[in-house]
């Protein structure tokens, strides 16, 4: 009688398992989620305070901001999610100073971003 070999299926389930998580990641970055810069969509001010919006949903989104005499620069970092409904987040960012007459410009595209009445 043959003794039987005992093999381990340990090594086969590891790299089954590693190639699972490369795939889901690829997949998460291949529909058009991840965290960065974002686009703002539109802005509104009362004051001091720039309200603005952009086109992620529940991406806890963060601002840094840059104010010079001419323009205020707002870069918004997100999570952008790929989701069927019409969602916005609302971020509220204080300036130093009231806008006063100065251009609001979108950090990621560098160009002045559009105002929204409210």
């Amino acid at each position: 009688m043959r003794p039987l070999r005992m093999t381990s299926t340990r090594p086969r389930l590891m790299r089954f398992a590693g190639g699972c998580l490369l795939a889901v990641l690829a997949t998460g970055c291949a529909d058009g989620e991840g965290r960065g810069p974002q686009r703002i969509e539109g802005w509104s001010v009362a004051d001091d305070e720039l309200n603005l919006w952009v086109d992620t949903c529940d991406g806890d989104p963060e601002t840094t901001l840059e104010e010079s005499d001419a323009e205020v620069v707002i870069t918004v970092i997100s999570t952008k999610r790929d989701t069927d409904d019409d969602c916005q987040d609302p971020v509220k960012v204080v300036l130093s100073q009231p806008l006063d007459g100065r251009r609001v410009v979108d950090g990621k595209t560098g160009e002045e971003a559009p105002p929204m009445e409210g």
